[in-house]
């Protein structure tokens, strides 16, 4: 039997790896979702299967560990409103990915975290020092010059739309944080999930069935492209959760802020999206000082200790 501190080193480097492949592996969906449009499918068909995979893989589990599936009323009311949040989140960034690089799409949807730290500055749950408002500041520095890196913004609506949509995912993301921590003191997450999954895949199923043309892929690339995009999907967001079990949100965080720099790293290789110096400069800019600003206004608990 390990000892408690091998337990614990085990535990730190276990979870570190999850949160790791986490973050590649939501990179990797965005990328596989880029590619899946390329050959034909259209977003009302993705994000149809991305919520099926993922509401059939929680139904197994919850089946599997014999767990109950009441819930009280008000609990419910969240957890429908938090899946029409997350079918926004879903829809908004893989529409962004349409008129906007997969790696500057990411970049400005992972600014969520400084829209957690400013409005629990501003409710009064976290106190943010000048250092945390300088680094926040920096932070978006480091956005203006990725975007002024290209003729992003000056290519008319497309761009701009790109990255409106991207960051109106991070801020849907953002609220579904902050919503689910008050769900999670009196559900289990397993739980809060399934029924945020049934009311997302309800909206997602009766737009993309009733309100919309679904449009599948042309050929076999196109349809593994777009089942591994779902399978990704699923893959990244049960290991995030493992992570925060096994490390604490803290570091967790840390190294999930790291997607921004494997979508670069997956856009160049799968897509060819190459990133200017001044893109790369601005992208490397942002990713640290959210990572900093992770760090700043961390909980002080046993777990984020470790």
């Amino acid at each position: 039997m390990m000892g408690n501190t091998e337990s614990t080193r085990y535990r730190f480097w276990l979870g570190s790896a999850a949160a790791l492949v986490s973050a590649i592996a939501f990179a990797s969906n965005v990328v596989l979702s880029k590619l899946a449009y390329d050959f034909g499918t259209n977003l009302h068909a993705l994000n149809l299967i991305r919520a099926a995979v993922f509401l059939s893989c929680l139904l197994v589990a919850v089946w599997l560990s014999g767990s109950q599936v009441s819930i009280k009323r008000n609990e419910l009311y969240r957890c429908l409103v938090l899946g029409v949040l997350l079918c926004a989140e879903m829809y908004l960034l893989l529409a962004s990915v349409l008129f906007i690089p997969v790696a500057m799409a990411i970049l400005v949807f992972y600014t969520y975290p400084i829209m957690i730290a400013v409005w629990t500055w501003r409710t009064g749950r976290h106190h943010l020092s000048y250092l945390g408002l300088g680094v926040m500041a920096l932070a978006f520095i480091g956005l203006i010059i990725t975007l002024t890196g290209s003729d992003t913004l000056l290519v008319g609506w497309d761009g701009r739309n790109g990255i409106a949509l991207a960051l109106v995912s991070g801020i849907c993301l953002a609220a579904i944080l902050l919503l689910s921590e008050q769900v999670l003191e009196k559900q289990p997450a397993k739980i809060m999930m399934l029924y945020m999954l049934l009311s997302a895949t309800a909206v997602v199923g009766f737009v993309s069935l009733f309100l919309a043309e679904l449009t599948w892929p042309a050929s076999l690339p196109g349809w593994l492209a777009l089942c591994g995009s779902s399978v990704l999907y699923v893959v990244a967001t049960l290991l995030l959760f493992k992570a925060v079990d096994l490390v604490g949100s803290l570091q967790t965080a840390i190294i999930d802020n790291t997607s921004p720099v494997w979508a670069m790293i997956l856009g160049v290789i799968v897509l060819g999206q190459w990133l200017s110096a001044q893109q790369l400069i601005g992208a490397s800019v942002t990713v640290a000082a959210v990572m900093l600003l992770q760090w700043i206004v961390r909980p002080k608990t046993q777990n984020d200790s470790i």
